[in-house]
């Protein structure tokens, strides 16, 4: 249980930063310009606009979000709204974020709400955007015993940035996800249902909005897959970039990373690399998916040098943080 859960938090950093050169690229220029991505490489400057200055192996803000998470959850046994908000406003302030290009929408309203003074659930309920699902897996970690509290922890967390439906079901997927894989004994299309039942009940409290289910994406990435799957791993990715979309959009981004979670039966080593060759928002699809399929998986499928290497470069321990979060 705890390589798996090590392999949630491990596994999401690896996608965050292998995803991290290829961000917002389509998958034809993803080709042209790197190949086909299986290892850390270092961002072409030139055409990498948005993190063109970070290195092999570097995490982004997805990653270092769910750190703040994991450190709130530790330090008060479960998820606390004002201490997260707190330590969401120092690290914005101290790592500059609304001067950078790398934050989403959501994020940047919520940071420069919680800086201004204001409160943030104002504009929250008008969020589309993956923030709040790319952050969430240590609740999944915690909670992997209680899908309970996991899911009702996971809206609770997304709120405060991403108050509205789809935002509020892709985080309580991405968390119930999470905390199956953790606990074990299910399978793949057992977990796929998880995150679907647990999508629905965020649809029943997140702001209503204009925007597609992401319950029912859930559902859909899971008939591509089943429909394909004897066409190979290019064909499947095809089809749900295709007809789903792998933007910052959580009602693309969640589902797609569901359906490749699905595809590679779970595998974090072949899931994580399909995520981010996917193109769009790579790098959160790649710690999106990198935290199911780790869950599911466990780190030790994952090669040594990438889990040596995300966590030497960021000078991180997610096998310490994982040992926290499920005492």
């Amino acid at each position: 249980m705890l390589d798996r859960a090590y392999g949630a938090l491990v596994g999401g950093a690896i996608g965050d930063a292998m995803g991290m050169p290829a961000s917002f690229f389509t998958r034809e220029k993803m080709k042209a310009t790197y190949g086909y991505i299986n290892d850390f490489v270092t961002p072409e400057a030139d055409e990498q606009a948005y993190h063109g200055n970070l290195q092999a192996g570097e995490i982004t803000d997805d990653t270092m979000e769910s750190i703040i998470i994991s450190n709130v959850l530790i330090k008060y046994g479960k998820f606390n709204k004002e201490a997260f908000n707190e330590d969401m406003k120092e690290w914005a302030i101290q790592q500059k974020m609304l001067e950078s290009t790398v934050i989403g929408p959501s994020t940047r309203r919520y940071l420069t709400a919680l800086i201004e003074g204001r409160n943030p659930e104002q504009t929250s309920g008008e969020s589309t955007t993956n923030g709040s699902a790319m952050r969430v897996a240590p609740v999944g970690v915690k909670y992997w015993s209680d899908l309970t509290a996991c899911v009702k922890a996971a809206a609770e967390s997304s709120m405060p940035s991403h108050r509205s439906r789809p935002c509020v079901a892709g985080a309580c997927a991405v968390a119930a996800a999470v905390a199956a894989g953790v606990h074990g004994g299910y399978t793949t299309e057992e977990i796929m249902n998880k995150a679907y039942e647990a999508a629905v009940y965020g649809e029943k409290i997140g702001k209503d909005i204009t925007a597609p289910m992401v319950s029912k994406r859930i559902l859909l990435a899971k008939r591509i897959v089943e429909e394909y799957k004897n066409k190979g791993m290019e064909a499947i990715l095809d089809e749900l970039v295709g007809n789903i979309g792998a933007s910052m959009y959580v009602y693309e981004s969640v589902p797609l990373a569901l359906g490749i979670f699905y595809a590679v039966d779970g595998d974090a080593e072949k899931g994580i690399p399909a995520a981010i060759n996917c193109g769009d928002d790579a790098d959160t699809n790649g710690a999106i998916c990198g935290n199911i399929c780790g869950a599911f998986s466990g780190a030790k499928v994952l090669p040594e040098n990438w889990k040596s290497r995300v966590q030497k470069v960021s000078s991180l321990d997610f096998l310490e943080t994982a040992k926290n979060l499920i005492k």
